[in-house]
């Protein structure tokens, strides 16, 4: 619809000339219902006001004449995905009121009137076009988490020349832009979109979505301004716009975090088979009888060692701590990565805008660039949550079996010139393996036994020393032994070094994921069409003369917009023109 341009000059002299009594009948004629919107103000609020100007109270004043056609719109979600116009699909084409000096009336016509008026309405997204093709395909749109209608479309357009349109998370009663604990991002607020864009661009976006919190936006124009004590059309109009976005998440599965997550599992499931081969030659065991072997050897004067053994047993590890760590989420609130989904995501909003208000508060038609430098700092974000995370399983493991039971056997068989003379019995346990670290294990039992007749007590004497040194020794050998084979080298090192050869590759395949997208996609936040814009402007990028609109967001392909053009929160007022009461 053509809204009716303003009075010419001629015709403009000609009517204020027109005797004052008659104008002031006019003007009382003309009253309508004055405009009682309002704009919440928040963190994730932007004003910017064109020009303010000032009116002389009168009747047939700015707030009470009947002398302007008028226009608002409102829509939630506007644009092209995967060449479809969003205009073709069924209850996604948004509101709008338009009023020709007379009464206002809405499209569509099913819109319904905000109580206590008769120039505003409102709408809401139906879950039957949440549903719809290509809205699910490409946006993976579904009910909000808020319920059905939480995407409100509101426009008011006044015959005394305000107009005021809002979309989003805004107030039904009076569109004002419902901010209350979503400044932040908070759970409660619904999402809007995840946008597919593996679904839009497979070859290089695989597995990439934008998730874009609640989003807000309000254009509100009053084009009325007081001359000579009449109502006349301002060509400079008072335009107050914001937005708000409570979050912007790009989250990109990574076939290296699933990898790391399952193969990962696979070695901590290993811990156990690993164990039990240790008790076996050339493990624990052997270890242990070296171990008492060397620190007996300088005390055995005239005996010589003929034999030594040892068997052990170890309980089992509960190891269903360090198992649920690889499919944990850890984040760092700018990078998330979740082992269980195999996805890592970043928070755009915090690290493109600000942590405490994202990307709010931003220029007209802020781009927000996911550059190099922004490319390293989430790698390097990645790689200390990975290494953070890998230390913390290290850890995991090393309380898991400390918390283990060692019982282990030394058997020793002495000779005197060649003949069997005397065995001991090392007896080290149960204790914990942490126990055994911390050298508060239980003593060890050491039973010597001379063999054959001793003559003279020399076996015995000689024995003595041994014996002693077994008691007080026997449990640090153990220690050295663990070390050496589970805790400072062999078993929990080895799996450490076998984690970080699945950590590399997910700390080397964040970069290009970011970097495609960089590449493809554009994204602007309160994104105002007459303002100026850096680089070429999209041709969806839109308004005609004296219409002022706002868009919370606004995503498209660099180079393919058929494929995706998407704005979202989006909302206008005017133009409005003046005609004859």
């Amino acid at each position: 619809m053509t809204l009716r341009s303003s009075l010419s000059q001629p015709l403009r002299r000609a009517f204020l000339n027109r005797p004052r009594r008659s104008i002031l009948v006019a003007a009382a004629a003309a009253i309508s219902l004055a405009a009682t919107t309002s704009i919440t103000t928040a963190a994730w609020t932007d004003s910017e006001w064109v020009k303010s100007a000032v009116g002389v109270s009168s009747p047939g004043d700015c707030s009470t004449n009947s002398m302007f056609t008028n226009q608002a719109w409102a829509r939630e979600l506007h644009g092209t995905v995967l060449n479809t116009n969003l205009d073709t699909v069924a209850g996604v084409q948004g509101l709008t009121v338009l009023n020709n000096g007379t009464s206002a009336s809405p499209t569509p016509v099913s819109a319904v009137l905000v109580p206590g008026t008769t120039d505003a309405y409102v709408t809401k997204i139906p879950v039957t076009a949440l549903g719809s093709s290509p809205v699910s395909v490409g946006l993976g749109l579904g009910v909000p988490v808020g319920g059905l209608g939480t995407y409100t479309q509101w426009a008011r357009s006044q015959k005394s020349g305000q107009a005021h349109g809002a979309a989003g998370l805004v107030s039904d009663q009076t569109g004002a832009v419902d901010v209350a604990g979503t400044a932040n991002g908070a759970a409660t607020a619904p999402k809007s979109a995840s946008i597919s864009l593996g679904n839009i661009v497979p070859a290089s976006l695989a597995g990439v979505t934008l998730d874009v919190g609640a989003v807000a936006s309000s254009s509100a124009l009053d084009s009325c301004v007081m001359t000579n004590g009449w109502p006349m059309l301002d060509t400079t109009p008072t335009v107050q716009r914001q937005y708000g976005i409570a979050g912007l998440d790009l989250t990109a599965a990574i076939p290296a975090v699933g990898t790391l997550s399952t193969q990962g599992a696979s070695l901590v499931g290993a811990v156990p088979t690993q164990l039990n081969a240790l008790l076996g030659t050339g493990g624990l065991t052997t270890g242990i009888s070296d171990g008492i072997s060397a620190l007996i050897n300088p005390l055995l004067g005239s005996l010589s060692l003929g034999s030594i053994s040892t068997t052990a047993t170890l309980s089992a590890p509960d190891l269903s701590g360090v198992t649920a760590m690889m499919t944990e989420s850890m984040t760092d609130g700018i990078v998330t990565i979740n082992l269980g989904t195999g996805t890592v995501k970043v928070n755009i909003a915090s690290l493109a805008g600000s942590t405490t208000t994202g990307l709010n508060g931003m220029e007209p038609n802020h781009a927000v660039v996911l550059d190099a430098a922004m490319t390293t700092a989430v790698t390097s974000r990645v790689t200390a949550l990975l290494d953070s995370w890998k230390n913390r399983v290290l850890a995991a493991l090393t309380t898991a079996l400390r918390s283990i039971t060692l019982n282990a056997t030394t058997n020793i068989t002495l000779k005197l010139a060649g003949i069997n003379a005397a065995t001991i019995g090392v007896k080290m346990g149960p204790s914990t393996l942490g126990q055994f670290l911390d050298g508060t294990a239980a003593a060890p039992v050491v039973t010597p036994n001379v063999l054959g007749i001793d003559l003279g007590g020399v076996v015995a004497a000689l024995l003595g020393p041994i014996t002693s040194a077994l008691l007080t020794g026997s449990n640090n050998v153990v220690k050295n032994v663990l070390n050496a084979t589970i805790f400072n080298a062999g078993l929990i090192p080895t799996l450490g070094t076998n984690l970080q050869l699945l950590i590399t590759p997910v700390i080397n395949a964040v970069g290009p994921v970011l970097t495609a997208v960089r590449t493809l996609v554009a994204i602007n936040v309160n994104v105002q069409p007459d303002q100026s814009w850096t680089g070429s402007k999209p041709a969806d990028v839109t308004a005609a003369a004296g219409e002022y609109k706002v868009s919370a967001i606004r995503v498209g392909l660099v180079d393919s917009a058929g494929l995706l053009s998407l704005s979202m929160g989006s909302s206008l007022a005017g133009p409005a023109a003046l005609v004859l009461p």
